[in-house]
């Protein structure tokens, strides 16, 4: 096998969509070394008649299966284990499966090779604090619960609870019945109360629309290729969200996207733009808290493990704690962003 101790030269060139090629050469002794490993893993798996399996002479083997594959095989191995060096020595952020052409290849000779490669878009610049500050001085709705829709509410809430019961008519609002309702003191304690929700999800729903307007504004002041294997990897994600949410509703994905009226990948179609949208915003959130210096609250994100394992004792948990390291992170951020005047 080869040695692990390697410095490859290679060129490393940018293309279009965010994606490089790099052209390298792996010297003919290492080659000859990785052909000779191929060879003898060859002779010790291929089976020929009137051998035990792994007896045959060398030489039979390489007449039965061909040097060419056995060189293909070699140059396989020897270009795995070249890529590995290579992107840690040039510092290239690769993702996906790079392409790879072979452009030399013979017994006793260097191997010459081209990979293709996506890389994660880097963000060179981004004015995020003039961005939220901009979004954070204009003008917020004023929050308020008016009369009309409150006895709407109220209205809804006791026709509810009349259908619930099987009544015949729709009750009055008493002390006693908001006592069936939960621990309400008095019917004016439920009203107030009452007030008081639908406050908190206008403020809430407020809050989100600032939010949704923040993400727009930051995402637009971003402008990068996004490679189509991280739009793919969004779209998957999407999708297997949207299925969680639907089997939760109690619905098949077959019949959702029969209600739809749509397949899968016309779905993916259509969600392909919020894919790069989303994809774009990942990395500007990432390029703020490497600025800023902005990482989950560690104490936090041990609560949250440990909660979801109180619900699921089977959980991965280096997963859940890479998961709620990102959530707590993008919130930690989308907080610092909030404050900018």
């Amino acid at each position: 096998m080869m040695a692990h101790n390697h410095s490859y030269k290679a060129s490393v060139k940018k293309l279009a969509g965010s994606k490089i090629e790099i052209e390298s050469e792996i010297p003919a002794d290492e080659f000859a070394a990785e052909v000779k490993d191929a060879l003898a893993e060859a002779v010790r798996e291929f089976e020929v008649k009137g051998f035990r399996k792994g007896t045959a002479p060398e030489k039979l083997v390489k007449d039965k299966i061909g040097m060419d594959v056995i060189l293909q095989d070699a140059a396989r191995s020897a270009i795995s284990h070249a890529y590995g060096h290579i992107i840690d020595a040039e510092k290239i952020d690769a993702i996906g499966r790079p392409e790879i052409v072979i452009t030399k290849i013979a017994e006793g000779n260097p191997l010459g090779f081209k990979l293709m490669t996506a890389v994660v878009p880097e963000i060179k610049s981004l004015d995020y604090k003039s961005i939220a500050a901009k979004e954070n001085k204009k003008e917020k709705s004023k929050i308020e619960v008016i009369d009309k829709e409150f006895a709407e509410t109220l209205e809804t809430v006791l026709k509810n609870y009349a259908q619930a019961m099987k009544l015949e008519k729709t009750p009055e609002l008493t002390d006693e019945l908001v006592k069936k309702f939960g621990e309400f003191s008095s019917a004016d304690d439920f009203k107030k109360k009452l007030r008081e929700q639908m406050l908190a999800e206008k403020e809430q729903k407020e809050n989100e629309k600032r939010r949704l307007a923040l993400i727009d504004a930051l995402t637009s002041g971003v402008s990068i290729e996004i490679p189509d294997v991280i739009v793919e990897s969004e779209l998957e994600r999407m999708i297997s969200e949207m299925k969680n949410d639907v089997s939760r509703m109690g619905i098949s994905w077959a019949d959702y996207l029969k209600h739809l009226k749509k397949t899968e990948v016309e779905m993916k179609k259509d969600w392909n733009e919020a894919a790069k949208k989303r994809a774009i915003l990942d990395l500007a959130i990432e390029y703020v808290a490497e600025t800023e210096k902005i990482s989950a609250d560690p104490k936090k994100v041990s609560e949250e493990v440990a909660h979801i394992q109180e619900h699921h004792k089977d959980i991965d948990i280096e997963r859940a704690r890479t998961y709620f390291e990102h959530v707590l992170q993008n919130q930690a951020v989308f907080e610092f962003l909030e404050k900018q005047k």
